[in-house]
């Protein structure tokens, strides 16, 4: 007989009166698919995918054991290669699967053996994805048994079948591979040890430990969150977050931003550079970190001492608006990380980004109204007496003396219009916390808010008093503060005089943008300008409007803009220059590298277009000022 014979018709009989079914002449029931799918269910359910995996992987190895002895008894095979060609056909047959061979061969004399092909609507995938969907290994384990056991007992040594594509985890088809045990070489060795035997009591009592450990876990993971959560609802902040949540695991807890820099710790903790580990581990450190940064998946990451600290790191996203707003970390020096441990950090994440939210909600409404009140303040004729009771009820006293600091942002890549989008005011508002939160570290409360593309911020007197520091240095530290987190802007800080009262804010407001201006305009070569340190142009910019200084600039230089205009010439420059230098012709010889005869040409060209005097003190003094106001308002740059 051949193996192509077997059919349904010849293999299966029915004694209806009896109630029995027969394959040949042994007795067998016909079992539905879904009280099947159902039974691996509650395999799975009870004694979790691995446990389940060997029951019926062994199942199906017996199954094929006992059909392999049986048909080679009751059919008379032309030769032996029939026999082994009969189980992909009785598991066919029998409605497990359709099994079409691309290569098969067996020799029972020399031992050899190697079968692969390809199998069609497989009842135990289809049962699989119905119950739980695509999962991340082969589920055709009772069909991977049964090939294994069928094989082993015509081959007379141990056959081991794997399954290399399976529709139960996305593959668009089941394809397997079977060869005996020693070919496998150490690809086998994860899959051995579910074909040993185990007892089903013992089994499930093992089952019925892991549930009860779990209710433990289950039970400590909530009563670690009952307490994280009553923290939030009593206004707890992050750092009694923290706090609770590495006493209550027993080790150390630590909050960054998203940047990684440090917020809040609790335990043993040493500064490391964190980041610089993030930007360039490589192999599964690597793969780990994608799934950190790009699926925002809780990772576990071993940090090396080159990096400043040895240690292993649980380390969860905190997402708010699915942003990463921060990172929420368990830290140990070698002990591994256990499920009570990771589900309480990944609870513990979601109530930072719930404190986060809250402190940001907080900050804003508190920006709005510092706002409100930088807008009472710039009106013609504001109500100081009521301003200064509402501010002091906000804990900022502007009626002791304070000066006024006007950061003023340019993105360095970004046109002038794109500085109005939100992604621009998003920005704008971090560099202001960030302001905020450097002089609070100070120990002052300063008010600082935003208007426009500027940020206010308005600095006591005292502050600058306690450290020992002028305007100047102290917005010099404040504005190297912001750069080393915001490089993309350009910062450019204008800083008023000294003003002794709430009603002497809009006046160094003014003062504070002109300084600006001068520092746009490349009149000085910094990103600080304060009122003070522009003297008389100062003075007469903050007290004359436009139209009048640069009528007053035109007047006197008129003919040398034409004339460099028209001959390309640098008549304009070589005089600032030659002014900025207190009239020194050497100096100015160096800056601009040409030579002296070239400069003392220069000079007397100008005498002869102008009319200017260089050697009276009128007009030496009368000329740099119109030079610094052309430039100031752009009709001349260097």
């Amino acid at each position: 007989m051949r193996a192509t014979d077997l059919s349904a018709a010849e293999l299966l009989s029915f004694q209806s009166n009896e109630g029995k079914i027969f394959f040949k002449d042994r007795r067998t029931i016909f079992v539905g698919v879904d009280a099947l799918g159902t039974l691996r269910k509650d395999l799975i359910s009870a004694l979790g995918m691995d446990r389940a995996k060997g029951f019926l992987l062994r199942y199906g190895w017996h199954c094929g054991t006992n059909d392999a002895r049986y048909v080679k008894d009751v059919f008379a095979w032309e030769e032996e290669t029939e026999w082994l060609l009969a189980g992909p056909k009785i598991h066919g047959v029998t409605g497990n699967v359709l099994a079409v061979p691309i290569e098969i061969r067996g020799n029972r004399e020399t031992g050899e053996f190697y079968s692969e092909g390809y199998w069609h609507h497989s009842y135990e995938a289809e049962q699989h994805l119905e119950y739980f969907g695509y999962h991340h290994e082969p589920v055709c384990s009772t069909l991977i048994g049964y090939a294994g056991g069928y094989g082993s007992e015509f081959l007379g040594r141990k056959v081991i079948f794997k399954e290399i594509e399976c529709i139960g985890k996305g593959d668009r088809h089941c394809r397997y591979v079977g060869k005996p045990v020693e070919e496998w070489d150490a690809e086998i060795n994860p899959e051995l040890p579910f074909y040993k035997e185990e007892n089903l009591a013992i089994e499930l009592d093992r089952a019925y430990r892991r549930i009860e450990k779990q209710k433990e876990v289950l039970s400590n993971a909530l009563s670690i969150n009952e307490k994280l959560s009553k923290i939030l609802i009593q206004g707890g902040g992050l750092s009694t977050i923290v706090k609770i949540l590495a006493q209550n695991l027993r080790t150390t807890v630590v909050l960054e931003d998203k940047n990684f820099n440090l917020l809040e710790s609790f335990g043993e903790y040493t500064p490391h550079d964190i980041l610089t580990f993030i930007q360039t581990s490589g192999g599964k450190q690597a793969q780990r970190i994608q799934r950190l940064m790009d699926e925002k998946r809780t990772v576990h990451l071993s940090v090396p001492g080159q990096f400043g600290w040895q240690h292993e790191r649980l380390i969860s996203p905190v997402l708010l608006k699915n942003e990463v707003c921060g990172y929420l970390s368990l830290v140990k020096p070698l002990d591994p990380f256990d499920e009570i441990e990771t589900i309480s950090l990944q609870r513990a994440s979601t109530i930072c980004a719930v404190q986060f939210l809250n402190e940001r909600t907080v900050i804003e409404a508190e920006q709005r109204m510092k706002g409100e009140f930088l807008n009472e303040l710039l009106i013609e004729n504001p109500n100081v007496e009521n301003l200064s009771y509402r501010m002091k009820l906000m804990g900022y006293d502007l009626d002791k003396p304070h000066y006024v600091f006007v950061f003023s942002l340019q993105h360095r890549y970004e046109s002038h219009v794109q500085q109005r989008d939100t992604h621009f005011m998003e920005f704008k508002k971090r560099i202001a916390e960030t302001i905020h939160s450097q002089l609070k570290s100070y120990g002052r409360n300063a008010l600082v808010s935003t208007r426009l593309d500027k940020i206010i911020s308005v600095i006591p007197e005292v502050l600058l008093t306690q450290m020992k520091l002028d305007p100047k240095s102290f917005g010099e530290l404040l504005v190297n503060i912001v750069n080393a987190n915001y490089a993309d802007f350009r910062i450019t800080l204008g800083v008023s005089s000294l003003c002794k009262g709430i009603g002497s804010f809009r006046n160094g407001y003014e003062e504070a943008n002109k300084s600006i201006g001068i520092a746009h305009s490349r009149v000085v070569k910094s990103n600080v300008i304060t009122f003070d340190e522009l003297g008389s142009l100062g003075i007469i910019l903050h007290a004359k409007n436009a139209q009048e200084l640069e009528s007053f600039a035109m007047r006197l230089l008129k003919d040398l803009l034409a004339y460099d205009k028209e001959k390309d010439a640098e008549l304009l420059k070589t005089l600032y220059l030659f002014l900025e230098n207190q009239g020194n012709i050497h100096q100015t010889s160096r800056e601009m590298m040409i030579s002296i005869g070239a400069i003392r040409y220069r000079l007397k060209r100008i005498q002869e277009i102008s009319g200017i005097d260089l050697t009276r003190a009128k007009d030496f003094f009368d000329t740099h000022l119109a030079l610094q106001i052309l430039m100031f308002y752009g009709v001349f740059e260097l």
